[in-house]
């Protein structure tokens, strides 16, 4: 008995033994597990990434472009915060059918009443309330899904999500409804100003950027940021401080651009422009206005006419290249003054040795072709007069007799007014000129220039190509002086409203020519307005400034021509250099038709706005007072005097009435005008309107001469009248 106790406490302690021996290995097992599970398992690793990422997350922080600004901060493109709401479906607070039905229907009304003028009804957003909500937003597993769709037709400012967001399922009275998107979009304040100049950047729908958006790109966009974040709950997130901080960076908004353009000046010329394309039915057109001393460019208007025959700013008209027609005329008036020495009073033949006289339009030879007129030449032509009639016959046979030697010296001093090479705006498209280069070497170039006839082309504005701007320049130096200052398109760059970076003005060349040239050069351009091809835009002898400018015309072919016009102004002082061009479209093509009416509204609107070129007041301590008072109405004529601060003596309160000032005194005495209906009243002493009203109310028939106050009628005060008698005043 004892040996079968032992025995059965043997086989106890032995189960007891394998039983912690399985329980030590398992343990074993298990821990080994973890460790590999901790530290080697690739799917578990992939497995806690997946539900880390569904947990925290990085949002990007996206960098706020910089504005691009006219010279007086005014944006011309800035950023601003649009939001879209995104409607959840699947929202705990949209399971009871009934309320949902009741709600929608008015969230419906409230949409369609905001966005009717936009053509979007009550009936647009109960299809899109009814129609998303109807679907299985639990499934059989008990998981909720969730569906958001955009509820707006479009993306809306702050301004409206303010009122919006009052509205029925949206202001948070039953729980989380929606999900609300922020996007910084790009907009234009003033519209298409400048557009073509402002330009577009690269995006996923702009493949060719260009203008200052593209230039700047670098600098506009800035740097987005990066920031960490963790779930809550669905649509609840929390900005977090994770163990990947490094990965955070705050984002760095995009610099300001100020560019040099100025609002006012640039609406002129918008105006002006486009009232000269759409009245010829032109092609396209460009104006530029520039300061003289700095080379700012203050307006560019670039209008290009679309196939339903409408102007925007679709293409860079200003740095367009092409001839120029007689606007070059300029650097051969340079050359044969600076260059050759010649006398603007003094005249040339035509053909060497004869007096020449020729009919409009009719063929000259010159070198190894012909040039001809749109008006009549006589030798008895001046440099001056030259200047002033665009005579192309003049100035191609110039500059052939006096460089047919030697061009490569004609060429050389083009050169030297900068006219082989951009002015300084490639980047924001202006193209390289077509510069005819000459090599006395090179027979094949030589070949070209007796083929072409270059030399005397060339002087009237063939062969060669340049963009209006180029030519803008050239004037700008004329108008400065004789220095030639790049034209220039940005101010300054700044960052949180502080000036980082400022643009100075870049000088091309000193002086090209001497003070005396410049002084004959100058006023042959004076000329032009003042007996030439520009005398009908600006009034002469009269006016309060004056113009210097230059038209030109270039045939493009048959149907095709060119027509410009650059001047500047006050040629005492000069300020402005004005530039337009204009491709004509088969009617009016004539520098002076077409571009002549957009230079002077530009100038004659510069003028009126500025003020100090005009008398000021002066102010005077000393109190003036109306020395004359016009008679009518009794009740506005005493008004008038208690606003003037004037002293009146009347017993007459209504009615008509007569007024007489004491020079001494400067007090005026009202007299009462007879009312009686058959009889003349008096109207000597009153305003016109007020006249006319008292004789017409007798049935009277009036007429009048000059204007101001009555100072005398045809029937005497007093006589008597009928009904369809004639009075005739007369006013001063």
């Amino acid at each position: 008995m004892p040996e079968q106790k032992h025995t059965i406490k043997r086989q106890i302690r032995r189960r007891a033994l394998w039983l912690y021996v399985f329980f030590f290995l398992a343990v074993v097992i298990i821990v080994a597990r973890l460790v590999y599970i901790q530290q080697f398992s690739q799917s578990t690793a992939d497995y806690a990434k997946v539900i880390s990422n569904r947990i925290l997350t990085t949002k990007t922080l996206k960098a706020r472009r910089g504005d691009i600004l006219m010279r007086d901060g005014e944006p011309l493109a800035t950023v601003l915060p649009l939001y879209q709401v995104y409607f959840d479906f699947g929202s705990e607070a949209l399971d009871s059918v009934e309320r949902y039905n009741k709600l929608s229907d008015s969230l419906a009304g409230l949409l369609g009443n905001y966005f009717a003028r936009e053509g979007y009804s009550k009936a647009h957003f109960k299809q899109i309330l009814n129609g998303y909500h109807n679907y299985e937003r639990i499934d059989a597993k008990g998981r909720r899904h969730y569906r958001s769709v955009a509820l707006l037709p479009r993306w809306i400012d702050y301004q409206e999500w303010s009122q919006i967001k009052q509205f029925t399922l949206l202001n948070w009275d039953i729980g989380m409804t929606y999900k609300l998107e922020d996007s910084l979009t790009r907009i234009f304040p003033l519209g298409d100003i400048a557009k073509r100049t402002v330009g577009k950047y690269m995006n996923d729908r702009i493949k060719n950027p260009f203008g200052i958006e593209d230039v700047f790109d670098s600098i506009l966009r800035g740097e987005d940021g990066i920031q960490s974040h963790q779930r809550f709950a669905h649509n609840f997130t929390s900005n977090v401080a994770t163990s990947k901080v490094e990965k955070d960076r705050p984002r760095v908004d995009g610099v300001d651009i100020v560019t040099t353009l100025d609002r006012r000046i640039q609406e002129i010329s918008d105006v002006a422009l486009r009232k000269s394309l759409e009245r010829n039915i032109c092609q396209w057109g460009t104006a530029i206005v520039m300061d003289v001393e700095t080379g700012e460019i203050l307006s560019m208007s670039n209008l290009s006419r679309n196939s339903s025959g409408q102007y925007f700013e679709t293409e860079d008209n200003a740095y367009k290249r092409t001839v120029p027609g007689s606007t070059i005329k300029l650097s051969a008036l340079l050359a044969l003054v600076e260059d050759k020495g010649y006398d603007i009073d003094a005249s040339f033949s035509v053909v060497e040795g004869k007096v020449t006289s020729v009919a409009r339009g009719v063929y000259v030879p010159i070198g190894n072709g012909k040039v001809n007129d749109t008006h009549p030449f006589h030798d008895t032509m001046t440099l001056k007069t030259a200047m002033a009639e665009s005579s192309n016959i003049y100035f191609a046979n110039a500059i052939h007799k006096n460089y047919k030697d030697d061009p490569k010296r004609y060429v050389d001093f083009l050169r030297k007014l900068h006219l082989d090479r951009p002015m300084g705006l490639t980047e924001f498209g202006e193209t390289e000129p077509l510069f005819c280069d000459y090599d006395p070497n090179d027979q094949a170039v030589l070949n070209r220039w007796l083929w072409d006839n270059r030399l005397p082309r060339i002087a009237f504005g063939y062969v060669n190509e340049y963009s209006p701007i180029q030519i803008a320049t050239l004037y700008n130096a004329v108008a400065n002086g004789g220095r030639m200052v790049a034209p220039k398109l940005i101010r300054e760059l700044r960052k949180d409203g502080r000036t980082i970076q400022k643009f100075e003005t870049k000088v091309l060349n000193e002086r090209i020519c001497s003070p005396a040239s410049l002084a004959k050069v100058q006023e042959c351009l004076e000329e032009v307005a003042l007996t030439g091809t520009a005398r009908q835009h600006f009034i002469r002898d009269t006016a309060l400034f004056r113009v210097a400018a230059k038209t030109g015309t270039a045939e493009l072919s048959d149907t095709e021509h060119l027509g410009s016009m650059v001047a500047y102004f006050p040629t005492d002082a000069p300020k402005y250099t004005i530039m337009v061009t204009v491709k004509s479209g088969g009617g009016a093509y004539y520098g002076t038709q077409v571009a002549g009416p957009v230079v002077r509204d530009i100038i004659y609107s510069l003028y009126t706005m500025e003020s100090e070129w005009r008398n000021p007041i002066e102010p005077s301590t000393v109190p003036h007072r109306p020395t004359q008072v016009k008679g009518g109405n009794t009740e506005q004529m005493r008004e008038v005097a208690s606003e003037l601060d004037m002293a009146f003596t009347t017993d007459v309160r209504r009615g008509w009435s007569l007024a007489e000032v004491d020079d001494s005194t400067q007090r005026a005495e009202f007299s009462e005008v007879a009312t009686d209906q058959n009889k003349m009243p008096r109207v000597v002493g009153m305003g016109l309107k007020d006249a006319i009203y008292l004789l017409e109310s007798r049935g009277l028939r009036v007429g009048f001469t000059g204007h101001g106050r009555v100072t005398s009628q045809s029937v005497a005060a007093g006589t008597a009248v009928r009904r369809g008698d004639y009075v005739q005043l007369v006013l001063k």
